[in-house]
Order: C-alpha cells, then structure tokens, then sequence
C-alpha cells in the first residue's frame, strides 16, 4: 500500500512538472493522463484494501466422537422376589427346602444355571447356598455380571411311603354302647376278596350278631348290614395311625359306637367314627 502511494506521488510531481514546461497545445493531454493515473491508482487502493479486510480462511477442525457415558454395574449382582420363595439344595422341588426368601427381600446371586429358570444365590439364612426360582424375581437376567454356571446337583431319591396293609382277617375285642348300655366281646372276622363277614358274642347278655360287608378298595373301611336280635347297618375304619385299632358306628334308628382292637391292644377313644 504503502508503495503505491509513493509512485502516485511521484507520477504526480512528474506531471506538473511536464504541464509547467510543455507547451499550451500539450496541457489537455497531460491532465487527461494525470486524472487516468489518479484513477487507476484509486482503483488499486480499492482493491488492497478488499483483499485485507476479508475474513481469514480458518481450516476446519476435526470433530471429535462424543463420550458415552456408562452406567456403573454394581459391585455384587442381588435378586429379589415379588413373592415368598422356597430355595433348595436344587432346581427343582424334589431337592430339599433350605430357606423362603421373604417378598421384597434381597440376596447376592453366586452362579446362575442354564437349563432351568434357577440362580444360585448365597443362603440368608445361615452357611452355603441355595437355589432360587426366578418366577418372582427381579431381575431375571444376569449376563453382564458375567457370573460362574452351577452345576445341578444329583437329583435325590425319591422316598416312598408304604401303602399301609389295612387287614380285618383274625381276632378283635369289639365294643359299642347302644341306648346307654356298653356291650363288649370278642369279634372273629374273615375276609375273601372285598367280602367281610364277622361273628361276635356280646355282653351283657350273651348276644350273638353278626355283620357282613364289602370293603373299600383301599381295605381301609369296610361297611354293611347287621344281623342281630334288630337289624341295621354298619360302617367301620382301621386306623390309620395305629392298625390295631378300628372306629365305627352301628346304625339302627340312631347311630351308636362301634369299635375294636386286636388282643393285647386298648380300645380307641372315641370309639364313635368314622
């Protein structure tokens, strides 16, 4: 800038001092040359002084990738249940009950099973572990704790409780009481298939009876007709607590205790029943 204005200066002194000598004829040129360098010479500055006040051309900046922000896992994976829930030895209800994990109450998960719908989860109440059915449970899923997979258990043997042997063949000591007075005496019972027939003597009295009937398919009950000085029905039960004891009751016009053991064992009491 600073250039161009030097040679303006100097064209400028150059043309008056041309004007001052040259003849009259050669004025209008030189003035005419004088205003074109004027203009020329405005027409630069204009330019320079665009060209400076642009703006910069700022190289664009590379954008940097926005930082994802993590939810913390929690140091221990817990479970907790929406409802009362046994944990066992295993999965499944065959193993034994350890503890129940109350409603709303949480427990550390140790390992979680693949096979069924089971974690194993420390035991609250006392030593080990236990099993735990995530029916109720929440969460359900434990895949980002990254956890350790149980091995399930030998599945325990189931135990059988015997079908008890309810037998009316043999020898009872029988008692019943009808209309206040207590009759007792000895009762011999035989049995062919789902049949029973029993003959007694009873006393006071010397009274002989005689009962037959159909057992029951568990041979547990039997019951049926009486033939005595009066007829009526009969229905009776062995115990199942104790075999040695049946309770029953002769029905004729009213019901009235019918009850036996074997000898050697006491009468039941009550000896009304079933």
């Amino acid at each position: 800038m600073k250039l161009r204005l030097v040679h303006l200066v100097i064209v400028l002194c150059a043309a008056l001092l041309l004007q001052g000598c040259a003849p009259g004829s050669n004025a209008a040129a030189i003035q005419t040359g004088v205003a074109q360098t004027l203009q020329i010479a405005e027409l630069q500055t204009a330019a320079a002084g665009a060209q400076n006040t642009a703006t910069p051309l700022v190289p664009p900046t590379e954008a940097s990738e926005p930082t994802a922000t993590l939810s913390p896992t929690p140091a221990l994976p817990m479970v907790s249940v929406g409802q009362n829930t046994n944990c066992r030895s295993g999965p499944s209800s065959n193993y034994t009950l350890l503890t129940t994990i109350q409603t709303g109450q949480s427990v550390e998960v140790l390992k979680v099973y693949n096979a069924t719908n089971y974690v194993v989860v420390r035991n609250p109440a006392g030593s080990g572990d236990c099993w735990l059915w995530l029916q109720y449970a929440t969460p359900a899923n434990f895949a980002e704790w990254n956890l350790p997979v149980a091995t399930q258990p030998p599945t325990p043997t189931a135990t059988l409780t015997p079908t008890p042997s309810y037998e009316w063949e043999g020898n009872w000591n029988m008692r019943t009481v009808i209309l206040g007075t207590t009759y007792t005496g000895p009762m011999s019972c035989t049995v062919s298939g789902n049949s029973i027939n029993c003959s007694m003597t009873l006393n006071p009295g010397a009274l002989a009876v005689s009962i037959s009937g159909t057992l029951s398919g568990s041979r547990q009950s039997a019951s049926g007709s009486v033939n005595a000085p009066g007829s009526g029905t009969w229905a009776t039960q062995i115990k199942a607590g104790n075999l040695n004891q049946f309770v029953g009751k002769f029905t004729d016009g009213g019901d009235y205790e019918f009850c036996g053991s074997r000898p050697g064992s006491s009468l039941p009491d009550p000896c009304l029943g079933p």
